[in-house]
C-alpha cells in the first residue's frame, strides 16, 4: 500500500489488541502504473509510477517507497518524487523513518527520525530533521506495517472495519485517526490483473478491499478527512490496486510488476 497511506466497532478493537505476530507479510517488490483521478474517476493519461519494496529481517521489516509524478508546467512537465525508507520492529513498537520530497531535481522537504512505544502503551517520536522536534504518541498508536497487518486480520476474521491511531512520521504532528471500512471488491475492479510470472505469490490468496479516511486529530470543524484511500490487497500483504484522494483530485495505481524477495534465515 502507499503507506502514508494504510490505513471501529468494539469488535474491531479486539482484533487490534491481538498479537501482531500472527499475520504473514510476504517479502516482495512491486511496481505500479499511476494515473490521475477526479471525483473518483480516471481522467486519462499516466502521470507517473509507484515502486514499493517490503523486506523481512530477523527483527522486523524494511520498507522502500518511491512515487514519481509528472504534472503539466508552463514549458514542460514538472517531475516530483516522494521517497520513503522505514524500518519497523516485528512487535510494532519501534519505527525509524525518512521521508524525502524532490521537485525538479531539488529537495523540497525532509522528515527523519525514530518513534518508539513504551511498556505502558504510550510513546514518543523524536525527529532528527527537523532537529529537536518531538511528538507524543497516545496509547494504541500503530505504525505502517502493524496497521496493515491489523486490517488484514480484521478482514480474515469477518470484521467490517477498523478504527485506530496511525503514525507515519511525514509531519511533526500527532497521529492521525484512521477509520477503515472493509467490504466487497467493487465490480469495476474485479478484473485487476496479476503480473505475468507472479503466480506463486498470489495463488490461493484472498483479495481484500477497504476504504479509509485519515483525520487530523488537531483539526476543528466538520470532521472531514485530511485524505482518503482505498486498496485491494491480498491476505499476504501484496497490494494490487490503490487510490489516494484529497478533495476532488487524487491518483490511482495498478500493479504492473511483482517479484518475490528472499526471506531471512534466522536462528
Amino acid at each position: 500500500m502507499l503507506i502514508r497511506r494504510l490505513l471501529m466497532p468494539a469488535a474491531g478493537l479486539l482484533v487490534l489488541a491481538a498479537p501482531a505476530m500472527g499475520q504473514e507479510m510476504v517479502p516482495h517488490r512491486a511496481v505500479y502504473e499511476v494515473s490521475a483521478i477526479e471525483n473518483g474517476k480516471p481522467t486519462g493519461g499516466t502521470p507517473g509510477t509507484y515502486a514499493y519494496e517490503l523486506k523481512l529481517t530477523c527483527d522486523g521489516y524494511v520498507i522502500y517507497q518511491r512515487l514519481r509524478l509528472e504534472t503539466p508546467g508552463q514549458r514542460s512537465a514538472v517531475v516530483s518524487e516522494q521517497q520513503t525508507q522505514m524500518t519497523e520492529s516485528k512487535d510494532g513498537r519501534k519505527l525509524t523513518f525518512e521521508h524525502r520530497s524532490v521537485t525538479g531535481g531539488k529537495q523540497t522537504s525532509l522528515m527523519k527520525g525514530e518513534a518508539t512505544m513504551s511498556d505502558d502503551g504510550t510513546g514518543e517520536a523524536r525527529f532528527s530533521d527537523p532537529a529537536n522536534q518531538t511528538v507524543a504518541l497516545p496509547a494504541g498508536t500503530m505504525f505502517p506495517v502493524a496497521i496493515a497487518r491489523a486490517t488484514i486480520r480484521a478482514a480474515k476474521a469477518g470484521e467490517n472495519g477498523i478504527d485506530a491511531r496511525f503514525f507515519f512520521g511525514d509531519k511533526v504532528k500527532p497521529p492521525q485517526q484512521v477509520n477503515a471500512v472493509i467490504g466487497k471488491v467493487p465490480r469495476r475492479l474485479a478484473d485487476v490483473k496479476i503480473p505475468e510470472g507472479a503466480e506463486e505469490l498470489v495463488d490461493g490468496r484472498t483479495r481484500i478491499y477497504y476504504r479509509a479516511g485519515f483525520f487530523d486529530t488537531e483539526a476543528k470543524g466538520a470532521g472531514e478527512p485530511a485524505f482518503e484511500m482505498s486498496s485491494i490487497t491480498l491476505d499476504n500483504g501484496i497490494e494490487l490496486y490503490g487510490t489516494h484522494e484529497q478533495g476532488e483530485g487524487g491518483i490511482e495505481y495498478r500493479i504492473t510488476r511483482l517479484e518475490p524477495l528472499p526471506k531471512p534465515e534466522c536462528k
